[in-house]
């Protein structure tokens, strides 16, 4: 739970895992080429995420005959679809992909088992919502929904029914209903089919709301689990907010409450309300025109702004060059820093859709591009032709989809991609400037770059882990998950280790590397306590997990008083 100038950010907030997976296996099909996608039925009910979706060239359809491209590929989105309509769709000719939620899965497998045993069907939920149709679907015909107590009093009498759930359903209306059911039914079956990211969200909410003076609710109008969790909340808060985006508060709205807190339905990705959360502080903020206020808000223009990022590579390519046995020189340290402001500021602007607002900032990455190559140009020919082979490369990663090429449709390419770029201008290129190429020390350094880089993209992707960026399979930890990227971790912390270890036998630099080897305990703290704390990336998670270039800049340059 992330909580700060009084605003606290639910824990559970965010895209429920039936949902993430729904997205996660489009944006797998949209990266690998297979177009056109159509989903049946908007794959969400968030028309932030639906509007980067038809961005991406992903449509939605009712019926297979309205796709207008038959060699395209049918979604079945996370709501799950009737069993006649899933034979229409297998019929259609069309390749089909099933990203129904596992528990909505369970839910219809749970009816259909009742119902052929003869039991009669009850669903507690919206009668009109997809996921219901789908669930009604398996009743056999003998299916009825009810949103609540009231309306199961009008029920007839039952011999057998099977009372189930929309899995996002409140869970006190769910026991209240299938209580009047069970009046009315010689044999009542009650299936609690509410999904437990659900419960721990209506749990966590009901805890939360009850002490705070305004509650948000950040998803869709037309989102019916969001609109039920801000029901939930007007029984518990004086106030309550729903919302879609941070554009519909007002100042007046969020500095007198003391205490606030922001929730979000099931169907809200992480980086809108993360949006939210960082205006209201921000908002809050003004109230105060301290100098620590005024620091704080200069910081996060640095650290948003890539400014930080690129000062973090320069100060790798320092570190970088001393392993290298050269002079700290101006040009490659200014080239690193040009590379990675402006590959940084260029992918952010043009593949972050959310942040439609700093968009403008691509115009100063491709102005330090420029400047970047410029430098690379007085720096000799073969600096000149590499720097334009790796910045074109990162200028161009986001339109890789125009490419057919199983590499960039690899899972982790982002991250691996990432390190290499900054191992080419933080020690490949100044190497190559001073005819050092051929050397071990070169090489380690080169590959010492790129082994630590890559560990900060994975620790950068663990600590987005409750923010979705709508990038898919391209970040290592996206890809492969918790257990895999814990070990991809250990593994690169331990050649990190290697490379240091062996830069010590062939007794090189031993001051510098010893020293190095000290800071390497600063990557290890911050890795294992990300691990430990996942949250959503911001401007605290960047400060700390690149401060380690920081680190090994500044014991680098105590290296030299050994």
């Amino acid at each position: 739970m992330d909580k700060d100038q009084g605003v606290t950010v639910a824990a559970s907030a965010g895209f429920c895992p039936g949902v993430k997976g729904a997205i996660d296996k489009v944006l797998e099909l949209e990266a690998a080429g297979k177009k056109p996608i159509y989903t049946l039925g908007p794959l969400i009910h968030n028309k932030q995420v639906t509007d980067m979706l038809a961005a991406k060239q992903i449509s939605s359809v009712d019926k297979p005959e309205q796709a207008a491209d038959k060699s395209g590929v049918l979604v079945i989105r996370a709501h799950g679809i009737t069993p006649a309509f899933r034979a229409e769709v297998l019929q259609s000719g069309m390749e089909v992909v099933d990203a129904t939620c596992p528990l909505v899965k369970h839910a219809h497998e749970v009816i259909s088992k009742y119902a052929a045993q003869g039991y009669h069907t009850v669903i507690v939920g919206d009668g009109g919502h997809a996921e219901v149709i789908g669930l009604l679907g398996c009743s056999q015909g003998k299916g009825v929904v009810v949103s609540g107590p009231e309306e199961a009093q009008k029920l007839p009498a039952f011999d057998k029914v099977n009372v189930v759930a929309q899995t996002t359903q409140k869970e006190s209306v769910f026991f209240a209903t299938a209580e009047v059911i069970k009046q009315k039914a010689a044999v009542c079956q009650i299936s609690n089919t509410i999904c437990h990211p659900t419960k721990l969200r209506q749990s966590e909410t009901m805890k939360m709301a009850q002490n705070a003076d305004l509650v948000i609710v950040v998803g869709g109008k037309h989102s019916a689990n969001t609109a039920r969790l801000a029901l939930l909340c007007r029984e518990l808060a004086p106030q309550v907010l729903h919302i879609e985006t941070e554009a519909e508060l007002t100042p007046a709205q969020v500095l007198l409450p003391k205490r606030i807190f922001i929730t979000a339905g099931a169907s809200t990705p992480n980086w809108v309300i993360n949006q939210v959360a960082d205006w209201v502080r921000q908002t809050r903020k003004s109230r105060g025109r301290s100098w620590t206020a005024l620091l704080h808000r200069a910081w996060g223009k640095l650290v948003s702004n890539n400014i930080y990022s690129a000062c973090a590579a320069a100060a790798l390519t320092y570190v970088c060059m001393k392993l290298e046995g050269l002079h700290a020189q101006a040009l490659p340290l200014l080239f690193s820093w040009l590379f990675v402001f402006s590959l940084t500021t260029v992918n952010r602007a043009l593949e972050d859709k959310s942040r439609a607002a700093h968009r403008w900032t691509a115009g100063w990455g491709w102005l330090a591009a420029a400047a970047g190559l410029a430098v690379a140009a007085v720096l000799g020919l073969q600096a000149f032709l590499l720097a334009a082979l790796f910045m074109g490369a990162g200028l161009l990663y986001p339109f890789r989809h125009f490419v057919k090429s199983k590499i960039l449709s690899l899972p982790g390419t982002k991250d691996f991609f990432t390190a290499l770029g900054w191992g080419f201008s933080c020690a490949l290129l100044p190497a190559l400037v001073n005819g050092m190429m051929l050397r071990k020390a070169s090489y380690l350094a080169v590959f010492y770059a790129v082994l630590l880089v890559f560990t900060r993209s994975v620790t950068l992707g663990f600590a987005s882990a409750n923010k979705d960026l709508m990038i898919g399979k391209e970040s290592f930890y996206k890809a492969f998950g918790i257990g895999k990227t814990k070990l991809a971790v250990a593994v690169l912390l331990t050649a990190l280790t290697a490379v240091l270890v062996t830069l010590w036998l062939i007794t090189w630099k031993p001051a510098l590397v010893a020293m190095l080897l000290l800071g390497h305990m600063y990557t290890l703290f911050i890795v294992i306590y990300y691990y430990r704390h996942p949250a959503s990336r911001g401007i605290k998670e960047e400060t700390l997990i690149d401060a380690q270039f920081f680190v090994l800049w500044m014991l680098a340059c105590l290296s030299r008083l050994i």
